[in-house]
């Protein structure tokens, strides 16, 4: 039930933060005049932590966020914090905890449970198995007999208490079933990835998703392209495009990591693809987005737009945000119909 609410929940939560934070996410004017070596300089001076990503203004976020990635104890979840910058002017409009702001919290309940440093995330993913089980289960339970089915899908309202409940089980099930039969199978690939590759790998093998380094730099003292140059070499490489998020080089990468999302497509489903850029010559050092990958790689890429319904638009987040309070009733019709076979023996 915790997982179906706050999934639900999740489905919007970028929208429900906006509303939340007007302040944060109202930039001065509509006009995108700021270039991105701006936005860092003015996130550097309200933050000295190292920035991990820049998340491009959208339709839902239509300011720059930069996310500072401070410092973090061994097996606790990251200490992020994000700096948003108006991108009409360049002035910050605030900074905050990014992890502990009221809708990302929720984001974690539903990922974790809050429990990220006691397996939260691999409980999840059971809890996933166990969604699936139930509702094989449930569909061979209720099963009806031949000319029952629209009766069995149905809810009645002339029936006793214990009928009407036991019918609210069985349509609530009926109509979510193939909803919770995605969420669970997308959920377990997104916390078991491992698990899902090799039943992928039947119909086109996967290949290892990896953030590859320059394994020769240049000699000291090679002058590094500006952030605006790979913006520009980004957008070159890629028409047709939009740039959703970059990542600087970090220790353990020594490339630029651009992040797109078809022109124009809702942003709601955040990227599709990225590419690494060598910091020094922009050249494209790797291609993961959707035309170089196999079909095995652009499902697993897809899971999450997938678990969450923005793959297919507004209709598929409504569908997904439903469903997410199937667990709910299924659990109380179910609860009561226990309860009254239990007093009955």
């Amino acid at each position: 039930m915790l997982i179906g609410l706050t999934g639900s929940f999740v489905v919007f939560y970028r929208e429900i933060d906006a509303a939340l934070n007007p302040a944060l996410y109202t930039p001065a004017t509509p006009e995108q005049s700021v270039v991105l070596s701006e936005v860092i300089r003015a996130a550097a001076a309200a933050d000295a932590a190292p920035i991990s990503t820049i998340l491009v203004p959208d339709r839902t976020w239509p300011v720059w966020i930069v996310i500072h990635a401070h410092e973090t104890q061994r097996g606790h979840y990251p200490n992020r914090w994000t700096t948003m910058v108006d991108p009409s002017n360049g002035k910050v409009l605030g900074r905050r905890d990014y992890i502990n702001a009221f809708a990302l919290k929720v984001y974690r309940l539903h990922y974790t449970l809050l429990l990220y440093e006691w397996w939260g995330r691999e409980l999840v993913g059971v809890a996933g198995f166990m969604l699936l089980g139930l509702t094989a289960s449930g569909l061979f339970l209720w099963w009806p007999k031949p000319g029952r089915f629209w009766r069995s899908i149905s809810v009645r309202r002339d029936v006793s208490l214990l009928r009407f409940v036991f019918d609210v089980h069985g349509a609530a099930g009926f109509w979510a079933l193939f909803v919770l039969l995605g969420l669970s199978v997308t959920g377990i690939g997104l916390v078991f990835p491992d698990v899902v590759r090799p039943i992928v790998g039947v119909l086109s093998q996967p290949t290892p998703d990896h953030s590859p380094r320059i394994a020769a730099p240049p000699s000291a003292g090679t002058p590094l392209l500006s952030p605006d140059a790979i913006m520009r070499r980004a957008q070159e490489a890629k028409p047709g495009m939009a740039v959703a998020m970059l990542s600087p080089p970090s220790e353990a990468r020594n490339t630029w990591r651009v992040q797109f999302r078809p022109e124009g497509a809702d942003p709601a489903v955040r990227t599709r693809g990225a590419i690494w850029l060598d910091p020094w010559s922009g050249a494209v050092v790797h291609d993961r987005t959707f035309d170089a990958m196999s079909l095995g790689d652009r499902y697993v890429a897809e899971q999450l737009w997938l678990h969450n319904g923005a793959t297919f638009g507004l209709a598929g987040r409504l569908l997904v945000f439903a469903a997410g309070f199937a667990p709910l009733a299924l659990f109380v019709s179910g609860l009561i119909m226990w309860l009254k076979r239990r007093s009955g023996r």
